[in-house]
């Protein structure tokens, strides 16, 4: 867990999990070129990825960005919502960035089956709902997690660029999945931004080209990605990737005419 603040916004960076994958998995296509980034590679080459959520409490409303792999695989965040002081009954949003299910394990409880974040409105991105909800089969992990949501009464379908509180604004990011949505902080002169799975690795941020086994469209992935790693980059803005270094904080920094990750101080 580490907290920090855009403006007078806390934002608290959660971490449900952290494990490497092979970067050669990752990134299939970057061949020799890897060698050249193991300063951000375990000592196996692999890239670890935090498996991150966010809180964002503006004094309206508290925020939770994404849920995690879940209790059932072995995941911390009700430990880390617990370091941080709030509980579950606390939240008053849960919003996705997408829906793969690295991102929404925590949504029920797995003993009644009811919503774990009781007053919580769970905000799903409309192109996701589509999408998974059609796939033959649909992926176990929706059927699972977020299905459920719609007959409990707590599920909200979002589209485009949608204000959620008085800080936060959803911001359509498509590539990684159809509908994979970014959040946008502002509070005074300062901005901040929960990516989702835009980035998930220091390596996509100086390789923005470089394809990963990940995204659902790679062409479009690519373009989100450039695009968003310029705008935050030359915004200041503080930064929150689902997958980055845990606990997954920082900027995006130009240097040498390309741009690189550098995380928070702790």
């Amino acid at each position: 867990m580490q907290r920090t603040h855009v403006g007078d916004v806390p934002v608290i960076a959660l971490v449900d999990a952290s494990r490497p994958y092979p970067a050669a998995n990752v990134y299939p296509k970057a061949g020799d070129a890897i060698n050249h980034y193991t300063h951000y590679l375990t000592s196996d080459g692999g890239v670890a990825m935090n498996f991150g959520c966010f809180l964002v409490r503006d004094g309206t409303s508290t925020v939770l960005v994404d849920c995690g792999l879940g209790p059932g695989a072995n995941g911390q965040l009700a430990n880390e919502l617990r370091a941080a002081n709030v509980s579950p009954g606390e939240i008053d949003i849960v919003v996705f960035t997408h829906l793969h299910g690295d991102h929404t394990g925590w949504n029920l409880d797995p003993g009644t089956g009811k919503a774990r974040f009781t007053r919580a409105r769970y905000l799903v991105p409309r192109g996701d709902w589509d999408h998974y909800r059609a796939q033959d089969p649909v992926p176990a992990s929706f059927t699972r997690d977020v299905a459920p949501l719609e007959s409990l009464g707590c599920l909200d379908l979002i589209e485009g660029q949608r204000v959620l509180t008085q800080a936060v604004t959803a911001l359509p990011t498509p590539g990684h999945t159809p509908g994979h949505t970014s959040l946008l902080i502002a509070s005074g002169s300062e901005r901040g931004c929960i990516l989702g799975d835009v980035v998930i690795s220091p390596l996509d941020t100086e390789n923005p080209d470089w394809p990963n086994t990940f995204d659902w469209n790679a062409d479009i992935a690519r373009e989100t990605r450039i695009k968003t790693i310029d705008r935050l980059c030359e915004e200041g803005a503080l930064v929150g990737g689902s997958h980055l270094p845990a606990p997954g904080l920082g900027h995006f920094v130009a240097a040498n005419g390309r741009r690189r990750w550098q995380p928070l101080a702790p």
